[in-house]
């Protein structure tokens, strides 16, 4: 296996766990009653190591409980697509670098929303994990560019 192979493998590992991260922590998100569940659980979790900041907010509004499970729906839907772009990580690099950028935005908000609005901390462990996530996918495009060439991008992406 050459350099570049074990790089795209490696890449490709990173685009799975990504993906899956998603998936699996944004899944009780979609579904009404668990969504309560789960803030609850985060609660109770960020209370429990100690780190600060209000609880959530359990939604007493029927509308903030529909865009609670559209967040989820959302970021699930965003973790299948960069399992997807895990298959042909070069061919779909484009999905790639818009995740980094968005994984990247969403650390600078939850920092934000801690300092702003005393948010409970453990978003921004998920915002660390979001931007190291996201600095990963800047890496290996940075050096898989640089070594390979780019296959043209086409729309719609097959």
């Amino acid at each position: 296996m050459t350099d570049t192979q074990r790089l795209i493998k490696r890449y490709q590992n990173l685009l799975r766990f990504s993906g899956l991260f998603n998936i699996v922590l944004a899944s009780p998100l979609i579904i009404p009653g668990v969504s309560v569940w789960y803030l609850i659980l985060l609660s109770d979790l960020n209370r429990m190591l100690g780190l600060g900041g209000r609880e959530f907010a359990v939604p007493s509004d029927p509308l903030q409980a529909l865009l609670i499970n559209t967040a989820g729906i959302g970021l699930v839907l965003i973790g299948a697509m960069v399992l997807y772009a895990s298959a042909r990580p070069l061919a779909r690099s484009g999905i790639v670098l818009l995740n980094a950028g968005g994984r990247l935005t969403f650390c600078v908000i939850v920092v934000y929303y801690v300092l702003s609005a005393e948010l409970g901390r453990i978003t921004l462990v998920l915002g660390i994990a979001d931007a190291l996530i996201g600095i990963g996918f800047l890496y290996f495009l940075i050096k898989l560019r640089a070594g390979t060439a780019q296959p043209p991008i086409s729309f719609p992406i097959p």
